[in-house]
C-alpha cells in the first residue's frame, strides 16, 4: 500500500501547469458567469427592431389612421428607438385581431394590438369567437375616447331617433363589431325598430353601401370620425343624427343620449355595461405575459409621447381628436367590467340577443 510519502512523490512528478489548469478553468467560468447570465437590457433588446401594430380594421378609417399616427412617433419615445408599422387584420368586428393578441401573438413585446374597445367585454357576452380572457391582457394606452352615433341617410323618412320608435331604419353592421350590437341594444332596451344587415367588413364598406342605398343608416359610428371621414355630408344634411353614446360630445350639445331615453336604471346600466369601452376605443395593447419591465417601457413611451407638442401637432394637423388614458387606466376600467353584477350582464345578454352567432 502507498505511503503518504509515496503519494506526495507522485503528485511532485506531474507538471505544475497540468495541476493548476483545472481550477483556472473553473475559476474562469466563475468570473464569466454573471456576464453570460446577465439578460439584455429594455434598450438593447429594441434597437433595431420591428414593432408590429395589428390593426383591428382595413386600411382606411379610424382605426388604421389613429394607428398609424401611433407607428409614426411612439418609436422616438422608447429605448433602443425601434420601427413601428402596421398591419391591417380585419374581420368579425375586430375579435379577429383580438383573438390573435389574446391567443396567437408572440409575448415579446414586439406585437401590439390595435383593437375596438368592444372586444374587451366580447367574452362576457358569449360572442363567438371571444374565447380569451380580456383581463390577462396588458394594456399600453388609449389615444381617444369616443362618442358614437346613429346616422340616417338623406332619402330615409327617419329624421330623429323617436322616429325609429315608429319606423323601421335599415342599418349596415360588422358581426360582433359595436354596428351591430347597438341597434339591436336600441330595438330591446329603447323600442326603436332598427333592421340590422351583418355582414359588411367594416365601417367604410357600410358607408359605401349607404351611398349605394342597400342599407339607410349606420348605428354606432364615433363621432370623431364622422367629422374627418364625411364633414361634408354634416355641413350638407346629407345625415341626420339620431342619438348618441355613452357620453354627449360638445358639438351635440342638444342630441339625445342613449341612456336618457332609457325607461329605468337597470336599461341604462345595461347601455353604460355595453358601450363604456367606447372611453377606450383607440387603445393599444399587449398579449398576455409579456416581460414587465418592456411593458414598463411602451407604457412610459406612450405617456411622454401624448403630451409631446410636435405630436400633439400631427394630430391637429390630421384632424384627429387625442384625449388620451394611460396604460394603468384602462387596465383598471378593464376590471371594472368585468366587475359588473350578474344581473346587468344578463340583461345586456338578452338585450343583444339577436346579435349573438
Amino acid at each position: 500500500m502507498p505511503t503518504v510519502f509515496d503519494a506526495m512523490s507522485l503528485l511532485r512528478s506531474f507538471p505544475r501547469q497540468s495541476l493548476l489548469a483545472p481550477f483556472t478553468v473553473f475559476s474562469v467560468a466563475l468570473a464569466a458567469a454573471p456576464a453570460m447570465a446577465q439578460p439584455k437590457s429594455v434598450e438593447d433588446f429594441y434597437r433595431g427592431q420591428t414593432v408590429r401594430i395589428i390593426v383591428a380594421s382595413g386600411p382606411s378609417g379610424g382605426f388604421d389612421t389613429f394607428a398609424r399616427l401611433l407607428a409614426r412617433h411612439l418609436g422616438r419615445f422608447v429605448p433602443g428607438n425601434p420601427t413601428f408599422v402596421v398591419q391591417n387584420m380585419p374581420g368579425a368586428g375586430g375579435l379577429r385581431a383580438a383573438g390573435f393578441i389574446a391567443k396567437v401573438a408572440p409575448r415579446d413585446g414586439l406585437t401590439i394590438g390595435a383593437v375596438q374597445g368592444g372586444m374587451v367585454k366580447a367574452p362576457l357576452l358569449g360572442l363567438t369567437g371571444a374565447d380569451y380572457d380580456s383581463t390577462t391582457l396588458r394594456w399600453i394606452g388609449n389615444l381617444n375616447s369616443e362618442v358614437h352615433v346613429c346616422v340616417a341617410w338623406h332619402t330615409s323618412p327617419v329624421k330623429t331617433i323617436k322616429d325609429a320608435t315608429e319606423k323601421e331604419l335599415i342599418v349596415g353592421a360588422s358581426a360582433g363589431a359595436d354596428s351591430e350590437l347597438a341597434p339591436h341594444t336600441f330595438n330591446s332596451l329603447l323600442g326603436t325598430r332598427f333592421k340590422v344587415i351583418p355582414g359588411y367588413q367594416d365601417g367604410p364598406r357600410i358607408l359605401l353601401a349607404m351611398q349605394r342605398l342597400e342599407v339607410h343608416g349606420r348605428c354606432g359610428w364615433s363621432w370623431s370620425s364622422v367629422v374627418v371621414q364625411h364633414p361634408e355630408w354634416i355641413k350638407e344634411k346629407t345625415i341626420s343624427v339620431l342619438v348618441q353614446w355613452p357620453t354627449r360630445h360638445a358639438a351635440l350639445p342638444d342630441l339625445p343620449l342613449a341612456q336618457e331615453i332609457a325607461n329605468n336604471d337597470d336599461d341604462r346600466r345595461a347601455i353604460e355595461f355595453l358601450f363604456g369601452h367606447l372611453v377606450m376605443s383607440r387603445s393599444y395593447v399587449l398579449p398576455p405575459d409579456v416581460p414587465a419591465e418592456r411593458l414598463a417601457a411602451l407604457r412610459n413611451g406612450f405617456d411622454v409621447m401624448v403630451k409631446d407638442e410636435a405630436v400633439r401637432a400631427d394630430f391637429v394637423k390630421h384632424k384627429h381628436e387625442l384625449a388620451p388614458t394611460s396604460g394603468a387606466g384602462i387596465q383598471a376600467l378593464v376590471d371594472r367590467i368585468y366587475g359588473t353584477p350578474r344581473p346587468i350582464i344578463d340583461k345586456a345578454l338578452k338585450a343583444i340577443a339577436a346579435a349573438k352567432r
